[in-house]
């Protein structure tokens, strides 16, 4: 701007010169000084266009960049927003998510392994407790310790299918922090039943993806009261009347990845107290049996 002033100045200075003298001299003034005032009141006039010029595009330069910037913010605040408002917020949403990720590996025959941690917080079966053999059979039945099992690439062990529904649980949240969603589902309590005449199960844990199954297997994450009841009606010399299972504090923390819907960590805990009804196991017999354990499972190092 300064360089514009001056060059005002300049012009208005060279008119004045121009402007000013002896009247008396008018007569005898050629015309050459004329037109050389004349070309330098161009030369400036075209300098001073010049320099508005350029101060106009540079002005004009600058707003233009200044709108740029802000249509690349908007742009990335829109972007953003966007981002978040993809991630699952309701109950549906979230189990959606977490069965659709379940489900994935199960179908793409992914690799993982599995670690389950079962405790015995206290087992109440009088004469019989104190056989060694039924100690043994217990503990392995429930698989007292911690049981590791890999699942290589390729097969499909060890998890079942999941299909939980906002009927199943008591909370479902989801959190998402550099490109993974971590999902927290409180699983609400569960009873099963098992006898001669029938059995039930109403378990959320059956649509959780733990391995459950069918009959006598210490493999099973989740045992039913059907599963406990077969167990003992198929060892030798042992038989139960009927069996009652409650599942308790049953939760879920899983990490799926927010652009694939792949699973890559899973852990469910839970508590099951067990109730058995007219157990005997050679001579010794009781009228009621009582157990309480917890359990966490573990599934990590997804390969697909």
């Amino acid at each position: 701007m300064k360089k514009l002033f001056a060059l005002i100045l300049a012009f208005a200075m060279l008119f004045s010169f121009a402007a000013c003298g002896d009247n008396t001299e008018e007569t005898t003034t050629t015309t050459a000084p004329v037109e050389e005032t004349t070309d330098a009141a161009v030369e400036v006039t075209d300098a001073v266009t010049d320099a508005v010029i350029d101060e106009t595009e540079t002005a004009t330069g600058e707003t233009t960049l200044a709108a740029e910037e802000t249509t690349l913010a908007a742009d990335a605040t829109t972007l953003a927003e966007e981002t978040t408002a993809t991630a699952p917020a309701t109950t549906d949403e979230i189990l959606a998510v977490y069965n659709d990720a379940i489900n994935g590996a199960i179908s793409a025959k992914a690799g993982y392994d599995k670690k389950r941690v079962t405790n015995i917080q206290n087992l109440e079966g009088g004469a019989l407790m104190k056989i060694q053999l039924v100690q043994d059979e217990v503990a392995n039945f429930l698989g007292v310790g911690t049981k590791e099992y890999p699942n290589a690439k390729g097969k499909a062990e060890f998890m079942s299918k999941a299909s939980l529904t906002a009927a199943d649980v008591t909370s479902a949240d989801c959190k998402e922090s550099g490109g993974k969603y971590t999902i927290t589902i409180g699983l609400k309590d569960g009873a099963s039943n098992s006898s001669a005449s029938g059995k039930k199960d109403s378990s959320p844990l059956l649509k959780s993806g733990l391995y459950v199954g069918e009959g006598d297997s210490s493999k099973f994450d989740y045992k039913s009261a059907d599963n406990i009841y077969v167990a003992l009606n198929g060892l030798d010399e042992a038989s139960v009347e009927a069996v009652e299972l409650k599942t308790t504090k049953a939760k879920i923390v899983c990490v799926v990845d927010a652009a694939t819907g792949k699973i890559e960590k899973l852990t469910i805990s839970f508590v099951f107290n067990a109730d058995l009804t007219s157990v005997k196991y050679l001579v010794a017999s009781i009228k009621k049996a009582t157990g309480v354990a917890d359990t966490t499972v573990t599934f990590s190092n997804f390969k697909y």
